[in-house]
């Protein structure tokens, strides 16, 4: 198992709260004291500035990635595409997010994710644009049937998800539940539980809950509670929202719960409107609307979402 911690680089607002946080949205794990944080763990190669394509060959498989102009697409700039090519051949071609910006931002690795097949895949992100958002994920993958192009996601971030959390040579697509962003507090102000996903078969599959990654949900709760203000974050609902939903993730979330309604200060908490079976306020029947306190909305959003102790 990497030695090491998960690193939560930090966003552009609510600066005092985040400075103390030190939150963000990319979620990295370090092989030790001593590895470079930012060297990719998997063959990567970017789009370098100026340059209209770069290739990666590893293990009998070559990615090439290039900027064109595809009209069907977006008809004012040049878009990201992907090629596959094995054995001379190209098996596949993908285009990417259409970002509006004149050098689409786009990198590409290979890395053995699907353990159902026996050639290495091809992981592609591509930036669409917007505020802390998005890089667009796709894994393309050998299957009975060829190669295809299988959808991720679109997350928070600069793209760089692949891990080994287990170290045993197969990589994991590890980001933050995005839900978690904006919902309670401002972006810089909320934590978030971790999501892992892979591909199997030619599909995206989330095994955030399998047993053999419990090592990795203690690890990103530990970083998350090292890296928080010890008095700041029980005054903030965007920290202790994540904070529970990662303790459920690592098997303490009834503990959380309750040291969350033993600090949490009810008497200065107004409420918001909420809608009482989960679902969102603007459709909730006026009979379904309370005004809740943040504990009693955040279990709501908690069970609405699959995060149960």
């Amino acid at each position: 198992m990497h030695s090491g911690t998960f690193v939560w680089r930090a966003s552009h607002s609510c600066i005092a709260f985040a400075a103390a946080m030190m939150l963000s949205s990319t979620v990295l794990l370090a092989q030790s004291e001593d590895a470079d944080a930012d060297k990719p763990m998997f063959p990567t190669t970017e789009l370098a500035e100026g340059a209209k394509d770069a290739t990666l060959t590893d293990s009998g498989v070559t990615a090439r990635i290039f900027q064109e102009r595809r009209p069907q697409v977006d008809p004012d700039d040049d878009v990201p595409v992907l090629q596959v090519i094995v054995g001379g051949k190209t098996v596949l071609e993908h285009v990417g997010a259409a970002s509006g910006m004149s050098v689409p931002a786009m990198s590409v690795s290979i890395a053995n994710i699907d353990t159902t097949n026996k050639s290495p895949e091809v992981y592609f992100s591509s930036y669409t644009g917007g505020a802390h958002c998005c890089s667009d994920i796709v894994v393309a993958t050998e299957t009975d049937k060829g190669w295809v192009a299988v959808p991720i996601g679109a997350f928070d971030g600069d793209g760089d998800y692949l891990q080994d959390l287990n170290d045993d040579g197969e990589a994991e697509i590890v980001t933050v539940d995005n839900s978690f962003l904006y919902t309670f507090d401002c972006y810089a102000c909320s934590a978030a539980p971790l999501v892992i996903k892979t591909v199997r078969d030619g599909k995206a599959v989330d095994i955030t809950t399998e047993p053999r990654f419990a090592k990795a949900h203690r690890d990103w709760l530990k970083q998350l509670e090292d890296d928080s203000d010890p008095v700041a974050r029980w005054k903030s609902p965007g920290f202790l929202a994540g904070w529970v939903a990662a303790s459920i993730r690592a098997g303490e979330g009834e503990q959380a719960f309750k040291a969350l309604n033993k600090r949490w200060d009810l008497a200065s908490d107004p409420g918001e409107e909420a809608c009482t079976t989960g679902a969102d306020i603007d459709t909730c029947p006026a009979g379904d609307r309370k005004v809740l306190k943040f504990p009693e909305r955040l279990k709501l959003f908690l069970d609405r979402n699959g995060y149960r102790f």
